[in-house]
């Protein structure tokens, strides 16, 4: 084996390894580090068939990442709609894109020869043919079309289309684009209307090596592009792991997790536009901490962030998972490129001086990708992947995502510890999420088992106060109990409790609350609240992350938003739907367990967030822009004054100004009117179902401030049944601890329920909280702040609502 560093330019050098008794390889330049920081490495390895290969290393930190502006997407052969890479019958594209220049004039692909000679037109047309455009048409909905045939001009330069922000261009059969050289040039104009290349220093109109290997846009290493472009991340980068100084680690932030409530977030999609082509960044994230703080939450789960084939992704398809993903980087505010964990470290920090914990979700349960740097490590032996213990078998163990890791292997166990430990000692996380246990414990065995005890020993040895938490399906209790020296207990903190979310929400084979509310069945009240009063498979309710949403939720199954609507969701839900999803936060944040939900469902987002398919991750964040100069507190709007503001937008002004509907309107709501008024027709839709997401979002806030006022809306505080009735659709429940005591009460009845007879404990009740309130987008159907007193009482429960009273 020979360590082999590369610079930018090209630029060789080799250093010979040795191996060791223990068969470890290492290479050692006295005084060079500093010398080779900042270049790639690979290792030239020569295999036990006597194969020479290049591979990228297990441990790094950074990778190269894929070709700057590459990646690949795959369409759909009939309808032009984005699939993922394994749906049958797609058509496959090389995507280009340069990322987040909206203030740009214009920008350009161009593609050249070996030699560095720019191709024309023509030589484009007989070098790649063509594919039905049409299918571009349907992919961004007839808007535009970004297929390079319809953009190329005579000198073979291609127009890129600006969506969101990135500048966008679709090239069909990227094999027959291996061998050819890409550039990206974008365009200011300048304040005499001249058009001036960007990162064109000596300004003579063109980009020399140098300026490209410097510019942003372009990637830093190599343009020549390959058939592993866009897939690839290609080798490693040597850092300088001192490089970031922590400032904030002893900044406060809440350590009891039973305090918790966790917002789970994508980096790459969670401010992404334009069907993803723009993609968010860490930096961007960076920028939004002040949101999360707004919001109420204090704690962000992130899916991985580990390196993965290809620059959108969910993370879940690892293949280099000490590096974390390339795409994430960005050019900070003095020019530098930062990625890898360089940029991660950057947010926790930041993060952790706005008072949040960030937990990393990681994945041991199985290896995959096309380029995975352990697969053949070795040769045919393929060590990381081999469970047989004799000597010349190869055994190996799969998932249906990838080969499960051979555990057994003392050398496999530790590369997984040493993950662990990284993430919590370099990283700074303060926790981790480990992807689906079972094929650990299930698939690896006793030896899967030891792994899990094992790196939770060692995480809590150096950080006692982080928090680890199982996906565990089937739930085991035993999971969560210390690891003891007779094999048992598996050392988590938590269980990933999908179950709230099922009983609550949506099951695929036995529907929850809203899914059968939603669709005129029978609400089985009693089972949830058996759930919440003896849950299945826990070892307590601090032991447990309420899911009321997640990635995989809403990726695989329904948005919260779109199960309240029914068998056929529609672009506006209707009132009861919007009630019926604030339901579901509000059971979860006034209940047991430590609640979590996914990004966007704060507002009422409607997005499916489908593996493999980036074009369905945006959340739209558009609401955020409107009405800035309105008073929400006092702005009135449900579907009966949408229904009002459609009849006015059709009158004339003078028969509008002498509308009785118009004239009743507050001076706020007619503000708000004048607002939507003023707005083209086509954008007054979208325009009303914004101000329902600032609603949920205002909602949100509400909610989980309560939670967080109180120890009785503790994960573990106490949970008593009170009350439930599957025909009526109503159930009751309270939180107690330390002093204080909570009553819940909710519906999910079509109506509103005036006058509700049920039995209330003892003592006086105040209502401290309606989800039915004007600001969130209700009726305001409630019982207006009444004190109740215990025993039979009528109360009135808002249609697919809930109130919250506080014991006085």
């Amino acid at each position: 084996m020979q360590v082999k560093v590369t610079d930018a330019e090209g630029r060789v050098q080799r250093f010979p390894m040795e191996r060791d008794e223990a068969g470890n390889w290492s290479a050692r330049v006295k005084g060079g580090w500093k010398d080779v920081v900042g270049k790639s490495y690979v290792y030239e390895v020569v295999d036990s068939e006597g194969v020479t290969s290049d591979r990228p290393d297990p441990y790094a930190r950074e990778m190269m990442g894929e070709q700057r502006g590459l990646s690949r997407m795959y369409l759909d052969a009939k309808t032009g709609k984005e699939v993922n890479r394994y749906a049958g019958d797609s058509v496959e594209l090389m995507r280009f894109d340069v990322d987040d220049e909206e203030d740009a004039h214009s920008a350009y692909l161009v593609l050249k020869d070996a030699s560095g000679r720019q191709l024309s037109r023509d030589e484009l047309v007989a070098r790649l043919g063509t594919i039905d455009a049409t299918l571009v048409d349907k992919l961004h909905d007839g808007k535009f079309n970004d297929l390079w045939s319809k953009n190329v001009e005579a000198d073979g330069r291609i127009r890129m289309t600006n969506a969101g922000g990135a500048w966008l261009a679709l090239v069909n059969d990227p094999k027959k684009l291996a061998g050819l050289q890409y550039e990206f040039q974008v365009y200011d104009k300048d304040a005499k209307g001249n058009l001036r290349l960007r990162d064109d220093g000596n300004r003579d109109g063109k980009l020399s090596a140098s300026e490209r290997l410097k510019s942003p846009n372009n990637d830093p290493w190599s343009n020549t592009i390959t058939e592993a472009s866009g897939v690839t991340f290609r080798g490693a980068v040597i850092t300088d792991p001192a490089s970031h100084a922590w400032k904030h680690d002893s900044a406060p932030r809440e350590k009891d997790p039973s305090k918790w409530v966790v917002y789970q977030l994508h980096v790459g999609s969670f401010l992404g536009e334009a069907k993803n082509a723009d993609r968010s960044t860490l930096e961007d994230l960076t920028a939004r901490l002040d949101y999360f703080k707004k919001l109420g939450v204090n704690t962000l789960e992130l899916l991985p962030v580990n390196e993965v084939e290809g620059n959108r992704n969910w993370g879940y398809l690892g293949v280099n998972s000490l590096a974390v993903e390339s795409s994430f980087g960005f050019e900070d505010a003095n020019g530098k490129w930062v990625s890898g964990t360089e940029a991660l470290k950057r947010f926790i920090d930041e993060a952790h001086a706005r008072g949040m914990n960030v937990i990393s979700d990681v994945v041991y349960n199985h290896v995959h990708g096309d380029y995975n740097a352990m697969w053949g490590l070795g040769g045919p032996d393929n060590p990381f992947f081999n469970w047989s213990k004799e000597p010349g078998k190869f055994e190996q163990r799969d998932t249906p995502w990838g080969a499960v890791p051979a555990y057994s292997n003392p050398k496999v166990k530790q590369f997984f510890v040493d993950h662990a430990v990284a993430q919590v000692e370099e990283l700074h996380f303060d926790g981790l999420r480990f992807d689906f246990t079972e094929p650990i414990k299930g698939v690896g065995g006793k030896d899967g088992w030891e792994l899990l005890r094992e790196i939770n020993r060692q995480v809590h040895f150096f950080n006692p106060d982080v928090w680890t938490v199982a996906e565990q399906f089937d739930y085991d209790p035993g999971i969560t109990k210390p690891a003891q020296k007779d094999g048992t207990g598996g050392g988590f903190d938590a269980q990933w409790y999908t179950e709230f979310q099922h009983r609550l929400v949506n099951d695929s084979s036995n529907p929850g609350l809203i899914q059968a509310a939603a669709r005129g069945l029978k609400t089985d009240m009693d089972a949830f609240m058996s759930m919440l009063t003896s849950p299945r498979g826990l070892d307590g309710w601090k032991k447990a992350l309420t899911i009321i949403s997640n990635h995989d939720e809403v990726g695989n199954a329904q948005r919260t938003m779109n199960t309240a609507e029914g068998d056929k969701p529609t672009e506006f839900p209707e009132q009861w739907s919007r009630s019926a999803a604030r339901f579901a936060a509000g059971m979860g944040m006034a209940g047991p367990g430590i609640p979590m939900f996914f990004q966007g469902d704060e507002f009422g987002a409607q997005n499916d967030f489908r593996w493999g398919n980036p074009s369905t991750w945006d959340s739209d964040w558009s609401w955020e822009s409107l009405g800035k100069d309105w008073n929400w507190d006092k702005v009135t709007f449900n579907d009966a004054r949408k229904a009002s503001y459609e009849r006015l937008f059709a009158l004339p002004p003078e028969a509008r100004a002498k509308d009785g509907e118009y004239r009743g309107l507050s001076g706020e709501d007619r503000k708000v009117f004048e607002s939507l008024a003023a707005m083209p027709a086509e954008q007054r839709t979208e325009a009303m179902l914004d101000i329902t997401r600032r609603q949920s979002f205002r909602f949100y806030q509400d909610a989980i401030a309560l939670r967080h006022s109180s120890p009785a809306f503790r994960a573990d505080a106490e949970v008593n049944r009170v009350y439930t009735h599957n025909e009526d659709s109503v159930m009751a429940f309270t939180r107690k601890a330390g002093g204080e005591e909570y009553l819940v009460v909710g519906s999910l009845n079509r109506e509103n329920l005036e006058g509700y007879t049920m039995p209330l404990p003892p003592g006086n009740w105040k209502e401290v909280l309606n989800s039915d309130a004007a600001v969130y987008g209700g009726d305001n159907f409630g019982n207006f702040g009444a004190k109740l007193s215990g025993g039979n009482t009528k109360v009135n429960i808002p249609a697919a609502g809930y109130v919250v009273f506080k014991k006085e």
